[in-house]
């Protein structure tokens, strides 16, 4: 692989699902996620809330300079400069795209409704990553590209355990419609993607079922479901843990 390919990430053959998938590299990846999950949970968990929002902003600021510099990348190589092919490059259309621009405005606007929005939607995003990574690690050598995708999924999916082990989040049943609500702009955009700026594209699987599950019924009807059930699990997942907590304190109390 030449310089110009670690760029470009030509030459550079995909691999064999077999080859790939739950291989050293894809094992390494996740061995280093669960380690960093625990190593910044034990230094952190007992610091200030200025060393965790340190923390926090450093992580927002290695995503913003991939994301940056990624699209840097892509339009130096890009050969046909369409308006078409220049907001392709630019916009974020794809689910992990977006959850990681909401991470990267939640933790410098400390808007708590994107942070709680992040952990939801980047959770699901980047354990889908790590669990089957269909890009990043599935080609033979690591290009710009394929460390950009693999390191920012990492990042993301250790910001968001890290989010809830140093309690920067916390899901309150009243304020459950906030991320609903975020899933519907987000989803609205894809509608907006997928029939007027890009007609027939398929981006956040709107169009075509990823699992071709065969369903008798439309499968965006199965997954919002799903995806709703999936969200109240974080909420009523804090509710139990506040129930517990409550009823320590109150043993302490009595002791």
């Amino acid at each position: 692989m030449t310089f110009a390919d670690f760029w470009t990430n030509q030459n550079n053959p995909e691999l064999p699902k077999s080859v790939y998938l739950y291989g050293t590299r894809h094992l390494i990846v996740l061995a280093l996620v669960v380690v960093a999950c625990i190593v910044f949970t034990a230094i952190f968990y007992k610091r200030s809330e200025k060393a965790k929002n340190i923390l926090f902003k450093v992580f927002a600021s290695i995503l913003l300079f991939f994301e940056i510099a990624s699209r840097i990348v892509n339009l130096i190589i890009e050969k046909n400069y369409t308006v078409e092919n220049i907001a392709k490059i630019l916009l974020p259309m794809h689910i992990c795209s977006v959850m990681v621009w909401v991470f990267i405005i939640a933790i410098f606007t400390k808007k708590r409704f994107l942070l709680e929005y992040g952990v939801i939607g980047g959770g699901i995003a980047t354990l889908a990553f790590l669990a089957f990574p269909a890009v990043g690690l599935n080609r033979t050598y690591m290009s710009f590209t394929c460390i950009y995708s693999t390191f920012s999924h990492m990042l993301g999916f250790v910001t968001v355990v890290l989010l809830m082990t140093l309690r920067q989040v916390k899901f309150e049943w009243k304020r459950i419609w906030q991320p609903l609500v975020c899933f519907v702009v987000m989803f609205l955009w894809g509608v907006l993607l997928n029939w007027v700026i890009f007609p027939g594209a398929d981006y956040m699987y709107l169009r075509n079922d990823p699992l071709e599950l065969g369903l008798p019924i439309p499968y965006q009807i199965v997954y919002a479901v799903i995806l709703v059930v999936y969200t109240c699990a974080f909420y009523l997942g804090n509710c139990i843990i506040d129930k517990i907590r409550a009823r320590k304190l109150k043993q302490k109390s009595a002791n």
